[in-house]
């Protein structure tokens, strides 16, 4: 994490917190948060408003005035929290720093100071994610640059046929398969294993091995965990252990626990390098 639930919610936060926000001071305290970036500094934006927010992928992008955007991608560990007068906070990604604890936390690496004392914290403990600064006109190329496949969920949400198409010519597993951005854009993880459990298909399975009906059953799911990860402003996953609402996730992080559906104790195994969580019962090999 953060995955495609937990960026749409920083999204919508920013969305709803900060648009109109005048910025009147920015400290990035961990330079290389921002590599790779055509604007090598982000002082630019002192004095810019944030105009908006949208998302491809697992990437942030945050439209200001003057013709900027940042690209931010959070990675395994990415955090972002926004605090605004008195004791009113949004918080969404990694449970690090924790979201009710005391800001800046030694794991934030860049702090933007808007107007109305409003300021947002962007912390990532593993230091694996990136921000970028570039003009607004070049967003849509340098998108394009990293080959996303289709959305998981949303208008542009993959389809049916094209699930089948991508998976069918791939004899990896199917959990390493779905974790290809080229795939399905936005999937990682914890809704990998949340999708397949659901569909009654093993972590394992050769790609190109699904029936049309399994492959049915493997959209319909994929839709169904991110839409569950989004309303719930994404899965709570502290030290490796699931801290459930309403039920979900289901199984990832869940290991020992009874499934839902069956009642055998989940498993956790490891597919493509991952810590894979899946129901030996509902989810047979071959």
């Amino acid at each position: 994490m953060p995955e495609l639930p937990e960026v749409e919610t920083m999204r919508r936060i920013v969305e709803r917190e900060l648009t109109g926000r005048r910025l009147e001071a920015v400290d990035l305290r961990l330079p290389k948060l921002l590599r790779d970036s055509p604007i090598p500094t982000l002082d630019p934006l002192i004095g810019e408003s944030i105009l908006g927010a949208r998302r491809r992928a697992k990437v942030l992008v945050t439209d200001w005035t003057g013709g900027f955007s940042t690209m931010a991608h959070f990675m395994l560990a990415g955090q972002l929290a926004v605090l605004g007068p008195g004791e009113a906070r949004s918080v969404a990604g990694h449970p690090t720093p924790n979201p009710e604890g005391p800001y800046p936390h030694k794991a934030t690496h860049l702090i933007y100071r808007f107007d109305q004392d409003t300021t947002l914290y962007h912390s990532d403990i593993r230091q694996f994610g990136w921000v970028r600064l570039l003009p607004t006109d070049d967003v849509t190329a340098a998108l394009e640059a990293f080959n996303f496949g289709p959305e998981g969920v949303g208008p542009a949400a993959i389809s049916v046929a094209e699930l089948g198409e991508r998976l069918a010519r791939r004899r990896i597993p199917v959990k390493q398969a779905l974790l290809d951005q080229g795939v399905v854009a936005g999937l990682g993880n914890i809704y990998v294993d949340e999708a397949l459990h659901r569909a009654h298909i093993h972590p394992a399975r050769p790609a190109n091995s699904l029936a049309s009906e399994e492959l049915r059953l493997l959209h319909d799911s994929i839709g169904w965990a991110l839409e569950r990860g989004i309303e719930q402003g994404g899965a709570k996953i502290v030290h490796q252990r699931a801290h459930p609402r309403d039920g979900f996730p289901q199984v990832h992080a869940r290991e020992g626990e009874p499934c839902p559906t069956c009642g055998a104790a989940i498993v956790k195994t490891r597919v493509g390098g991952r810590g894979t969580y899946f129901c030996p019962v509902c989810q047979p090999p071959g």
